[in-house]
């Protein structure tokens, strides 16, 4: 009989998870708040509103796309014994707060932080760590609700709204992130380091493999697999970390679900994250990580599809688009995205800046620097980026 598997959130991490899923026979059942959200177009049958004891009964196994989907609905799916990856796992990201402390009480290497339960905390803050980010612990990611302070003149600025997270502005060379997949019997797949670029808190492009030493990526896997055997985690875990001018690493935040800074491993692996998530959860054997060739993915932000913009990205050698199909296009809004092959990093460097050069055009400048740097491409860092 076909499996099926009961997802929470409909977004395109959940329609890549369905589009992977059809080679294996699986039956999807997608829950989603919004009517057009675009995993719900593919899905066996979609569900809404509070319908979410129907779409537990109705399914073998649940698993989220999105970790801010509502507490009751997961733990409906906790108690029916079928959440995978555990509720321990995914509560914790639906508030900064608590996923830095769990993190911090598991001893894993994050920034300095305080709590700020009021003005004076932050101002005790920036007397105590320096410069700060100030995350708002509630439904802020891609950069939202983040608020740095350089000086005092900052300080007014920062919402009335707390309690606040207050990390330590770090001064980072780069930024990485662990993919891995873990199964029911404790196997883990380890996906090579994925190196990543940001702007504005977004992510713009990441590339496989990272250009880190095996020292390093060596220690950023023993981290990652140290939090995923922490929480008994079944399925894909994503975590990401800043790597300091001082070669520190530290966790600055991990995702209980596919990532977009594993979409590379679609063209890239000889099986996606996608496939592994669904191979984990099911309790199937996990699928090889080894890195076919360089590899890289470029996120379409505010974009308006059109013909002649996929007919300008597929005329570039080794390219591959993802299109949404989101209702609306905003600012901010990922839309898409397109995955690169190279047969080395040189090449692949050439192909992210024409991809990004045919994507965003002029605006190109106003998301990277000049092109003379060791990789072509560099430093365009979440935390780098207040000044």
């Amino acid at each position: 009989m076909m499996r099926s598997i009961g997802v929470l959130g409909g977004g395109q991490l959940g329609l890549m998870m369905v589009l992977e899923g059809r080679r294996m026979g699986i039956r999807f059942n997608v829950y989603d708040e919004k009517p057009d959200a675009p995993a719900l177009r593919i899905a066996d049958a979609v569900y809404s509103g509070d319908d979410w004891v129907k779409l537990i009964n109705d399914s073998d196994v649940i698993t989220v796309e999105f970790e801010h989907v509502n507490p009751r609905a997961l733990e409906l799916a906790h108690e029916a014994g079928k959440l995978r990856p555990s509720l321990n796992s995914i509560i914790p990201k639906q508030d900064k707060i608590k996923e830095r402390l769990m993190l911090s009480n598991l001893g894993l290497p994050t920034p300095r932080f305080m709590i700020a339960h009021g003005p004076e905390d932050i101002e005790k803050a920036y007397r105590t760590l320096g410069k700060l980010v100030v995350k708002v612990p509630n439904g802020a990611y891609d950069g939202k609700g983040q608020f740095y302070v350089t000086n005092e003149e900052d300080l007014p600025a920062i919402p009335v709204q707390y309690p606040l997270l207050v990390d330590e502005f770090i001064n980072i060379e780069k930024e990485v992130s662990v993919i891995l997949a873990r199964a029911v019997n404790g196997e883990v797949a380890v996906y090579p380091i994925t190196e990543n670029h940001n702007h504005n808190g977004m992510l713009l492009y990441s590339r496989a493999p990272a250009n880190i030493n095996e020292d390093l990526s060596g220690k950023a896997t023993e981290l990652a697999v140290k939090l995923a055997n922490s929480l008994n985690y079944v399925g894909v875990l994503a975590v990401e970390f800043f790597l300091t001018k001082d070669q520190e690493l530290l966790i600055n935040e991990y995702a209980p679900r596919v990532h977009n800074t594993g979409h590379w491993t679609l063209s890239g692996a000889v099986t996606s994250q996608f496939e592994n998530h669904l191979r984990a959860i099911l309790g199937l054997p996990l699928g090889n990580t080894r890195l076919l060739k360089p590899t890289a993915i470029v996120n379409m932000i505010g974009v308006q599809y059109s013909e002649e913009l996929i007919n300008s990205i597929l005329k570039i050698p080794g390219t591959r688009v993802w299109w949404y199909g989101k209702s609306q296009v905003r600012p901010r809004r990922k839309m898409g995205h397109v995955t690169i092959v190279a047969d080395n990093d040189e090449e692949l460097t050439q192909r992210i800046r024409d991809i990004l050069s045919v994507i965003y055009g002029s605006l190109i400048n106003h998301f990277i620097p000049p092109w003379d740097h060791v990789d072509g491409i560099q430093g365009i860092t979440g935390h780098g980026t207040p000044h």
